[in-house]
This record gives C-alpha cells, sequence and structure tokens, in this order.
C-alpha cells in the first residue's frame, strides 16, 4: 500500500496519555504475554501500556509521533513484521476511506495469529468516513473471526481460522 492510497483526513486529535479504557477492560480476554500491532498509535498511550504489562509492540500510524513508530500506516506493509497475538486498531479506521479500510483490515487479518485478538473502537467525527463496528465486524465474521464482544462502537473479535 502507497501513501497515495491514504487520505489526508488524519491528525493526532487526542492529549490523553492514559489508555483508552475499553482496552485496559479487555486485557482479560488478550494472552498474558506475546506480541502487539498498534495501529493508529497516536500519541502512544496504548503502545505504552501494553509494553508496560510487558507485551512486545510494534506502533504504527499515519505520521511519527515524537516517541518514534515501527512503520508508516500507507507506506509500510503491515505483513512487514511477521504475526502478532493482539491487534488493536482503536480510533483509526473512520478516517479511511473504504478501499482503505479494507485493504487495513484485510492486512490486520494476515498478521494476526489463530486465537489472537482485535481490539476496535470508533467514535464519529465530522471528517470522518461513513464506518460502523458492524462493517468492521462482518468483514471480520466472513474470515472466520469470532464474537468476544461487541457493542455500537466497539468490539473484542478472536480469530478462530
Amino acid at each position: 500500500m502507497s501513501r497515495k492510497y491514504l487520505n489526508d483526513r488524519w491528525c493526532v486529535r487526542c492529549p490523553k496519555t492514559t489508555p483508552t479504557p475499553y482496552l485496559k477492560e479487555n486485557l482479560k480476554h488478550f494472552p498474558p504475554h506475546g506480541r502487539v500491532l498498534d495501529i493508529g498509535c497516536g500519541n502512544g498511550r496504548n503502545t505504552k501500556f501494553m509494553a508496560s504489562k510487558g507485551y512486545n509492540v510494534i506502533a504504527v500510524d499515519m505520521a511519527p509521533p515524537d516517541f518514534g513508530v515501527a512503520m508508516v500506516l500507507g507506506e509500510d506493509d503491515l505483513t512487514a513484521h511477521g504475526v502478532f497475538d493482539i491487534v488493536i486498531a482503536n480510533y483509526v479506521l473512520m478516517f479511511l476511506n473504504k478501499g482503505e479500510r479494507n485493504l487495513v483490515m484485510d492486512q490486520i487479518d494476515q498478521v494476526t495469529k489463530v486465537g489472537g485478538i482485535l481490539t476496535v473502537e470508533l467514535y464519529a467525527a465530522k471528517d470522518a468516513y461513513e464506518c460502523s463496528i458492524e462493517e468492521v465486524s462482518s468483514f471480520f465474521f466472513q474470515r472466520g473471526w469470532q464474537k468476544i464482544r461487541l457493542s455500537k462502537e466497539k468490539c473484542v473479535l478472536v480469530k478462530e481460522r
């Protein structure tokens, strides 16, 4: 995927330094250790939290933040760093148009181990593309993923095959 496919709607919006509450409350569903891919890491609040819990975290964003990222979304292939036990895609998918989102979700499917966990959070933003948790979860259900938790704007899924 090349940068020309990514939109220019993205910007760092969140000044928070604590991990998202949804991530913290779903930690119980995650394996106790392993590799994490944090897509749309922003200022690194979830990346740093997962690293503090002992996970090996690879951070990805559309623009390298101050703490550094291993990959830049849109420039680097997410499959370049092997497979992951956990993928975090919090507050990023709605800033990708449908084609970009499908490319990223396809790569998420490719890089997640069987038994691996995906957590997604969306929110309505005036400059976001139309994107629903039903669209996202349906994409993965068609590829053999199962629901752990599913709500209006959030989900935790497990890759079954």
